[in-house]
């Protein structure tokens, strides 16, 4: 035995004869390829290529290895390296077209609107909304975060503005966006349905053109809202409200599926999230501002000018302002006046430029002695990303922890709501669609299922028990396969593992190390503890529960009625 563990010894401690391999990875027309992977697997070698598609990878093993090259977007090829046993060598690749992605995403077929019919119906037979309706403003944040608030705890951001107009109102400790990322949140928030059910629940959508455009395709997903889903913005319309949007769209760029087909008598904004390119900026269903030439710092400003404008346009009328700013959504640029003033640091600024709009929103309310006769909603679209903050809550954007879909929310409407209230009932974004339609005289359409609950007894007291719950159970959607992973009753969340499918990763993202279904007490944790075995038959009840919900989606995943 001593004999063999000297040897070991003086084998591990002999010079390894190893080179370094370096190179460059160029395309079909000889440009250099960012972010491309370069492996040598059977040595657990690698790196990826920088902006000038160059690599450089040290200490591979002597002789005859195998490199390969390929991503998403290109084709797979590999070469035979003869690594010397000191010194470097360098390799040249080109990388070709991934020819079977482009055939897969040209065989796909977009969904046909089924239901088209039925919703053409539904929006003809909607009547003018009563005397008493409400105006209704919704401003929608992009990312911004359950601890990015002064109101929510933060001490660095100061937000006198929306702390304040939220204090005129109500505000909801427990409210949920639909989906902890951008385009499908906002498909639930506008139809009143989990978004699963437009077909928009895996990940985001592209613009036309974009090398993700086509891996959406390629995978079989949609990249626009379905025609047939009916928006709270076509059913307001319907009803005689002016309806205009400022702001981000990201609901879909095709000819039919912008702001414009979608219900809104006026639009201005992007289509996209402000980290996507091209950006042009588009002004009812036309562009008005080049790709290029959009100054990312002036946009919560220019969305506001235009939504000021509107409200004052339409202030003897009846109105619905949907305000979706793309802020605090990187890149954080703040405006060029507002730059480097916040303890919260660049992040900070954003935010305090945001909230500065949004007080200009209110300030034009009370200008035009209407604050009374509307309803304002503020709250964001999902939990913050890197650079904002969860406050007490575990995890962030893109997850299906508390920290990715618990957000900010007020509600707002002098003489109906009573100011500096706060519920800790459940409630979620899809919860706006069929808040608003009562108000607006708007009987919800029959043909599908509507997922979200009327808000008024919990907001005002009307129908029901104030503050009262208006939801036995809400369901957690995975950022990217959009599947249902978790399910939340009052105080208990169980939440499932999953291996999330994707184009990203086609066999399933597998979970942190020893991940298990878990039980949490939402009312005493921040989900740090499983408390299953305290809690077995909460743990199955949910279990069971969650289930039945996959099993349902998965037999009707439209959630049409017939």
């Amino acid at each position: 035995m001593r004999k063999l563990v000297i040897g070991a010894a003086l084998l591990l401690s002999a010079p390894a004869l190893a080179g370094d391999v370096s190179g460059v990875i160029t395309g079909p027309g000889g440009a250099p390829i960012p972010g491309m992977p370069v492996e040598f697997p059977d040595v657990l070698r690698g790196d990826v290529t920088g902006a000038d598609g160059s690599f450089s990878i040290a200490d591979v093993p002597a002789g005859e290895q195998r490199m390969e090259i390929g991503n998403y977007f290109f084709a797979s090829s590999d070469v035979t390296v003869h690594v010397p046993e000191h010194g470097e060598v360098f390799v040249e690749m080109e990388a070709g077209p991934n020819m079977a992605l482009q055939r897969a995403a040209a065989a796909y077929v977009p969904p046909e609107p089924t239901h088209l019919p039925q919703k053409q119906a539904f929006l003809a037979g909607i009547g003018p909304a009563p005397e008493d309706a409400p105006n209704v403003v919704v401003i929608f944040f992009d990312d911004l975060g359950y601890g990015d608030l002064s109101s929510f705890g933060n001490r660095l951001i100061d937000t006198p503005h929306i702390d304040g107009w939220g204090a005129a109102g109500m505000t909801l400790t427990q409210f949920y966006s639909a989906h902890p990322v951008c385009t499908p949140s906002r498909a639930g928030l506008m139809t009143g349905r989990y978004p699963s059910r437009a077909l928009a629940a895996n990940h985001v959508f592209f613009p036309s053109g974009h090398p993700l455009e086509t891996m959406r395709q390629a995978a079989g997903y949609t990249n626009a809202l379905p025609r047939d889903e009916i928006l709270l913005s076509e059913m307001l319309g319907a009803a005689g409200y002016a309806t205009g949007i400022f702001g981000k769209w990201h609901l879909g760029d095709y000819d039919g599926h912008r702001p414009a087909q979608f219900g809104f008598s006026r639009s201005y904004g992007i289509l996209y999230s402000n980290d996507m390119f091209p950006l042009p900026m588009w002004a009812d269903d036309e562009i008005v501002i080049a790709d290029g030439e959009v100054e990312q710092g002036t946009l919560s400003e220019r969305f506001t000018d235009e939504a000021v404008d509107f409200i004052r346009a339409n202030a003897d009328g009846r109105f619905f302002a949907y305000i979706p700013y793309t802020a605090p959504h990187l890149p954080h640029v703040p405006h060029p006046d507002h730059a480097g003033v916040s303890d919260g640091g660049t992040y900070g600024d954003v935010i305090e430029e945001l909230d500065r709009n949004v007080g200009r929103v209110r300030a034009v309310l009370d200008e035009l002695g209407i604050a009374e006769d509307t309803l304002v909603i503020i709250t964001s679209d999902n939990g913050g990303d890197w650079g904002g903050s969860a406050g007490p809550l575990r995890g962030r954007k893109a997850e299906t922890w508390d920290g990715g879909m618990r957000v900010p929310f007020f509600a707002i409407w002098p003489g109906h709501i009573a100011p500096g209230t706060s519920s800790e009932a459940m409630a979620m974004n899809i919860d706006i669609v069929p808040t608003v339609a009562r108000l607006a005289g708007i009987s919800l359409p029959a043909d599908r299922v509507i997922d979200g609950a009327d808000l008024a007894p919990l907001l005002w007291g009307e129908g029901g028990p104030e503050g009262g719950q208006v939801h036995d159970y809400l369901y957690y959607l995975t950022a990217m396969s959009g599947e249902f992973q978790a399910v939340r009753s009052q105080d208990y969340k169980y939440r499932a593992v999953l291996a999330q499918r994707s184009f990203f990763a086609p066999t399933g993202a597998v979970e942190f190390y020893m991940a298990s279904d878990s039980l949490y007490d939402l009312a005493n944790d921040n989900e740090a503890h499983d408390v299953t075995a305290r809690h077995p038959q909460t743990a199955a009840e949910l279990a069971a529960q969650l289930e039945e919900w996959r099993a349902q989606n998965a037999a009707n995943p439209r959630g049409w009625i017939d």
